[in-house]
């Protein structure tokens, strides 16, 4: 497979890369709900951290071990390697256009281009940033008439410009995420060595 292939095929991966994303966000935020009722806002930040976070890991790793095989010793040697270090933007390019489609979604469904309340769709599509919208638009809670509780979402229509903009700016996580670590895999950085002893080490 020559270079051009594998870049075209590591974007692809970029994107079917939500899809674990996804899953392991759904395990992390099952019993958000109950908790952040229970516990408060709190419970936003932790739940919020951990989704998130999971996912940035996905990412991260596959983005670094990329820049890594990208940019080996050998291919250095035989001239083989270009100047790729930057690459890893357009990975994260692919993750953050996905999430920007359904942000889109949820700024038609508020301001009433799409006539259907999205905003529970959008929060099931992007499971990962879902505990960190309940800080400006979270569920209510419904009593119903067997006894039982359930949870209600805003209605898109009726969320505020906290929401907006925190819709608007979490997929660039992806971008960055990906680009610092295939960045940081393309050029072989020792994370650890760069943060104990500032790159310079004495031998």
């Amino acid at each position: 497979m020559n270079k051009t292939q594998n870049k075209a095929l590591l974007l692809v991966k970029a994107g079917l890369w939500l899809i674990p994303c996804w899953l392991a966000s759904f395990v992390i935020v099952t019993f958000f709900a109950t908790l952040y009722f229970k516990y408060g806002t709190v419970m936003c930040f932790l739940f919020g951290f951990c989704s998130l976070g999971a996912t940035l890991c996905i990412y991260a790793d596959v983005c670094h071990k990329a820049g890594g095989r990208m940019n080996t010793k050998s291919m250095k040697i035989m001239g083989e390697n270009k100047n790729d270090q930057h690459f890893g933007a357009l990975m994260g390019a692919v993750p953050t256009g996905i999430n920007y489609i359904f942000v889109i979604i949820l700024y038609l469904s508020k301001f009433g281009i799409i006539k259907a309340d999205m905003f529970g769709v959008y929060k099931t599509l992007t499971l990962y940033f879902m505990p960190f919208t309940y800080i400006f638009a979270p569920n209510t809670l419904v009593y119903l008439d067997n006894g039982l509780v359930d949870t209600k979402n805003i209605p898109a229509c009726d969320l505020g410009p906290g929401m907006l903009i925190l819709a608007l700016i979490m997929p660039l996580c992806f971008l960055v995420t990906c680009w610092a670590a295939f960045y940081i895999g393309y050029n072989h950085i020792d994370m650890k060595e760069l943060i104990l002893y500032g790159g310079k080490r004495e031998k």
